[in-house]
């Protein structure tokens, strides 16, 4: 059952795609969700601690002295 992909650009292709995704977002949006996994407090979480850790003037200070890293790179220390 494996669908031909029409030419990109075309009236064909937009519509395959619309209906690939209609296919796609059913088959997600109706899978049960486990048991277990139903009730938001308990279960493994992914992501920060605190929301501290996402504030993003925390992190600028971290993403200038990354940047700066990067640009000096391709340097060597010479004593």
């Amino acid at each position: 059952m494996t669908e031909s992909k029409p030419g990109p650009g075309t009236a064909e292709f937009e519509q395959w795609l619309l209906d690939r995704a209609k296919k796609r977002a059913e088959r997600i949006f109706t899978v049960e969700i486990p048991e277990e996994l139903a009730d938001v407090d308990s279960g493994i979480m992914a992501g920060p601690l605190s929301w501290e850790d996402v504030m993003p003037e925390k992190t600028i200070a971290e993403d200038i002295a990354i940047d700066k890293a990067h640009k000096r790179v391709h340097l060597k220390v010479v004593k």
